[in-house]
């Protein structure tokens, strides 16, 4: 069966993410980049999973590499589609559902977006994705994606934002799956804590993990070439 990679974007970001660092590398399958920042009729993450799929083509397997919330979607399709689903990367992402806590945060998301509009949630949102040394080593690259990102459609950031505060936890997939798992974790990634992705990792021998040093929530982006070997050598370890 003929196989692609399927690159799944995070929360207030689209596809052209990946155009950042998709075409700077070679890869062994083609790659599509699915685009669902616009969205408003999924209410969860099965829902963004079966939507994306329609557009997938049936006759290959998918390799995902989900970015955050991407992540959550990924997991979704592999829990959807086991048959299609060969190779899962979580870059910068995790199997473990909300906590109280960050479901608050999510509802305070939602109402500023509703009030104030995306252009004044994703200026000083992009930035707390970096590092701050990266932030302050890079302003034009920060000043050009929070340019990109502010007219992202409002109501498909509040759709994400209760996707996300209600889905489920990934652990029993990871548990009983035989779909191999790659975990991308920056050192200094202050969105996804570490201890869960140890905790994701340990269900299954199956599963691996990289965590890069000196890197926040946008690995891609901060350490590109070692995110890149990262994924490529984990694409060969799967392509039997």
């Amino acid at each position: 069966m003929k196989e692609i990679i399927v690159c799944l974007h995070g929360f207030g970001e689209d596809h052209r993410v990946w155009d950042d660092f998709i075409p700077a590398y070679t890869w062994p399958f083609p790659v599509v980049s699915p685009d669902y920042a616009g969205w408003e009729d999924c209410q969860n993450m099965s829902e963004y999973a079966q939507k994306i799929a329609l557009d997938l083509p049936k006759d290959h397997s998918w390799h995902l590499i989900g970015h955050s919330m991407g992540g959550y979607v990924a997991l979704a399709l592999a829990k959807e589609f086991p048959q299609q689903v060969k190779s899962v990367v979580m870059l910068n992402s995790t199997a473990m559902p909300d906590s109280e806590e960050k479901k608050v945060n999510r509802d305070k998301t939602i109402e500023f977006i509703q009030k104030m509009g995306t252009r004044a949630f994703i200026g000083p949102f992009v930035p707390n994705l970096f590092s701050k040394d990266f932030v302050q080593q890079n302003p034009e690259l920060i000043k050009s994606l929070v340019i990109r990102y502010q007219e992202l459609p409002a109501s498909g950031l509040v759709a994400a934002s209760l996707a996300m505060r209600d889905r489920a936890a990934g652990l029993d997939l990871l548990a009983s799956t035989t779909i191999p798992f790659l975990f991308i974790h920056g050192e200094m990634d202050t969105i996804v804590p570490w201890e869960d992705v140890e905790k994701a990792v340990s269900m299954s021998s199956i599963h691996q993990v990289n965590c890069i040093p000196h890197v926040g929530h946008q690995a891609a982006y901060e350490a590109p070439n070692e995110v890149y070997l990262a994924i490529y050598s984990f694409l060969n370890s799967v392509h039997v």
